[in-house]
């Protein structure tokens, strides 16, 4: 009597990342908007941009929080997602590099008319999304291979 074949060798199913990249982009947005009602709220602090291209500060407001929390995540999801196709071995690798230069160069530097207590709350709002999103990514990435 013959035996059967073994079964096929299993790969992760895609599935999870599915759910779980989308989770973490939402964990970052709605931890920034927590973090902001907290300021707003309970501190009474009106948390202010740098002043660039020729714009004068601005209050930060509850709909740029959201925008600068969704789509740099989005855009990193993507580009992930190509990484993941088209060079499946180094994909990991390279998005973790770009995201982490991304992060370091998207903090607040430049604190033309604002206090520095304004460019360390703006630091936090990137290390936010930063800390949600990034370990998320990697940990979905190196699932897959």
């Amino acid at each position: 009597m013959a035996t059967p074949p073994p079964p096929p060798a299993s790969r992760p199913s895609r599935a999870p990342n599915l759910l779980v990249r989308p989770t973490a982009i939402c964990i970052g947005l709605l931890a920034n908007l927590l973090y902001m009602l907290v300021l707003t709220n309970a501190f009474d602090y009106h948390l202010k941009t740098p002043a660039v291209f020729g714009k004068p500060t601005q209050s930060v407001l509850i709909s740029l929080v959201g925008a600068s929390s969704i789509i740099p995540t989005l855009l990193g999801w993507a580009l992930l997602e190509l990484l993941e196709r088209f060079v499946p071995r180094r994909a990991t690798v390279i998005w973790t590099v770009l995201a982490v230069l991304t992060l370091v160069g998207s903090l607040p530097y430049n604190g033309s008319g604002i206090t520095v207590t304004d460019q360390l709350l703006l630091a936090q709002m990137h290390l936010i999304v930063g800390a949600a999103v990034i370990p998320t990514f990697i940990i979905t990435s190196m699932r897959r291979r």
